[in-house]
């Protein structure tokens, strides 16, 4: 997995230290989201 911004590898580790995450099959370092959309990521339940 890549990450869409920055084109890094994503370490599945990085997934349960909510350091990344997938939205709607897209996959983002946390840095990378906030960065591209000024905003925190907050998953919805």
């Amino acid at each position: 997995m890549q990450c869409q911004l920055c084109n890094e590898h994503i370490e599945d580790v990085e997934f349960q230290f909510e350091d990344a995450f997938e939205i709607d099959g897209e996959f983002w370092h946390s840095e990378c989201y906030a960065e591209y959309f000024g905003e925190v990521y907050e998953e919805v339940a």
